[in-house]
């Protein structure tokens, strides 16, 4: 298993001792399988930040959604740590000629209520489940033909050839649908939504208020779930959930809701385990609304990411762990050439972005204040207030008066992605194992603007639309990756988002657990195998 203890670069010793220590005490073997122990009547609790709005995450591309809902939903395949597919529902698959793949499915697998897994729901799902959710919009606009060649084979025909096509069915942005149970209705409001029929190895139980419970499926066709039982509970504080897990009370924190303070609280307890690195391209956005008058001039908005401070929200906030950004995909990822760089490019520079203000026609008034801002972050997002702060504090001494407003999930993906009721918002967003994934749909005209977790800008631009097809239509890396740097380029000069900090994801679990290797194999934040972990050997 990838684990690293270098939460911060100051604890590099005492963090390698820690998981050297939590190795030791589960005891993983290399297909995480070992020391299940006795699981009859044993729970699985997780406590997370807030609660779902429902269940299914090919309708909504949410955090919370997609840690309960992948439990028991699947994909065709899946991704792992280091960003190489494996099979899922699709036990292998070929490439027939340029653009036509070709699925071999899985034989008996089947469906939560007893109903077999055939090609007709995979057919189904890639026919009529794209594009509700934004981030399949991609996706369905790649599909010319989904045809089903016999009850376990499915072909696939591109309208061009796309390199990041079988990346984009990891069940981050892809799961099958039921075809009995969706055939025929409104996909977002089938009763299913929120109770899932699914074929992964949990099945949906029950939901009271800030509590899910699913149960263990007996009939899984893969490695059966080392608990019979998994609990979600909601534990809106963070330090109230780092406590939880170190009392025992509950076994996992998702690496979304482990904050840098809890990370603080758990770094030197040799019970709890702190995973990094399963989910390291992912980067906390600042986007602006195109659409305020101010906000839709270019110089404006580089002027405005200029006055911020990255460098003290990386040390104030995040201790250093998450660094600054320094372009629309982190550092490190196969597509980013390193040519565009913030902080070269845009470095803090409060002195600069006045002058550059007042050239664009906003000078001080006599009260000093040039315009008003209204800036938005969701309440559950790690650090969002603390950043929040720095950014009013840093606009304000350029004379900027900004209106800070926190809202729940609820509110914030109605005001931000169906009212686009803000001037900026942040939001900490996975780029994923392909950038047609994470990156594309955040900056395209293609997509719906009211798609939650889709474009929200306002913000068009035809040739940057045109480098993101172009990249999607080459199949090897090395030919994708100057498309990829063309689109990084276009997007640092127009600067419609811009990222603030890298985020590092920290898984945390309690270190006794059996099967960690397994459970922590995948490689996107809420991807987890969850038939892999088990209680504490015996």
């Amino acid at each position: 298993m990838k684990r690293t203890g270098r939460l911060r670069q100051r604890l590099l010793l005492a963090g390698a001792s820690a998981v050297i220590a939590a190795l030791a005490i589960t005891g993983c073997s290399p297909n995480g399988a070992a020391n299940r122990g006795d699981a009859k009547d044993s729970t699985f609790v997780v406590g997370m930040s807030a609660e779902p709005p429902h269940l299914m995450r090919l309708f909504l591309g949410d955090v919370q959604v997609g840690l309960v809902g992948l439990a028991m939903e699947e994909s065709l395949v899946t991704v792992n740590r280091d960003r190489e597919l494996e099979p899922q529902l699709a036990e292998s698959w070929e490439l027939l000629d340029d653009v036509t793949h070709r699925f071999h499915l899985r034989e008996g697998v089947k469906w939560h209520d007893g109903e077999p897994f055939a090609a007709d729901d995979v057919v189904f799902s890639l026919t009529e489940g794209l594009g509700v959710n934004a981030q399949t919009a991609a996706l369905k606009d790649m599909i010319k033909e989904v045809r089903e060649v016999d009850e376990l084979t499915v072909d696939v025909e591109l309208n061009s050839p796309a390199g990041a096509f079988l990346a984009m069915l990891n069940s981050m942005s892809f799961t099958v649908l039921p075809k009995h149970i969706y055939e025929g209705t409104d996909l977002l409001e089938n009763p299913a939504n929120r109770a899932p029929i699914g074929t992964g190895p949990f099945k949906f139980k029950s939901w009271d208020s800030n509590r899910i419970t699913l149960e263990r499926n007996d009939e899984y066709w893969g490695d059966k779930p080392g608990y019979k039982n998994v609990v979600f509970t909601v534990m809106g504080e963070p330090s109230a959930r780092a406590l939880a897990l170190k009392k025992g009370d509950i076994q996992y924190i998702n690496s979304y809701d482990v904050t840098y303070e809890s990370i603080l609280q758990l770094e030197d307890d040799d019970k709890i385990l702190l995973d990094v690195g399963r989910a390291s391209t992912s980067m906390k956005m600042f986007p602006f609304n195109t659409r305020n008058e101010v906000l839709s001039k270019p110089e404006v908005r580089r002027a405005l990411f200029q006055a911020i401070d990255r460098d003290f929200i990386s040390k104030s906030v995040y201790g250093g762990y998450f660094p600054p950004g320094r372009a629309p995909l982190p550092d490190g990822h196969w597509a980013n050439s390193g040519e565009v760089d913030y902080e070269k490019e845009l470095p803090f520079d409060p002195e600069a972005a006045e002058k550059a203000l007042d050239a664009a026609g906003y000078p001080r008034n006599a009260d000093g204040i040039r315009f008003s801002l209204t800036h938005r972050y969701e309440t559950a997002e790690p650090g969002g207030d603390k950043v929040a702060e720095v950014i009013a504090d840093n606009w304000k001494a350029i004379g900027i008066d900004v209106k800070v407003l926190a809202d729940d999930p609820e509110v914030f993906r109605k005001e931000v992605f169906a009212e686009h009721n803000f001037d900026t918002y942040t939001i900490n967003i996975s780029s994923g194992a392909d950038p047609a994934i994470g990156l594309y749909r955040r900056y395209t005209c293609d997509n719906d603007q009211n798609a939650v977790f889709g474009n929200a800008t306002g913000y068009c631009n035809e040739k940057l639309d045109t480098v993101f097809r172009d990249a999607a239509a080459a199949n090897e890396q090395s030919e994708r990756t100057p498309f990829y740097t063309e689109a990084q380029r276009i997007i640092a000069d127009d600067l419609p988002t811009a990222t603030l900090v890298q985020v590092k994801y920290t898984d945390a679990l309690r270190a006794d657990l059996s099967g960690l290797d397994g459970f922590l194999h995948p490689g996107e934040v809420v991807i987890l195998d969850w038939s892999k972990i088990g209680p504490p050997a015996s």
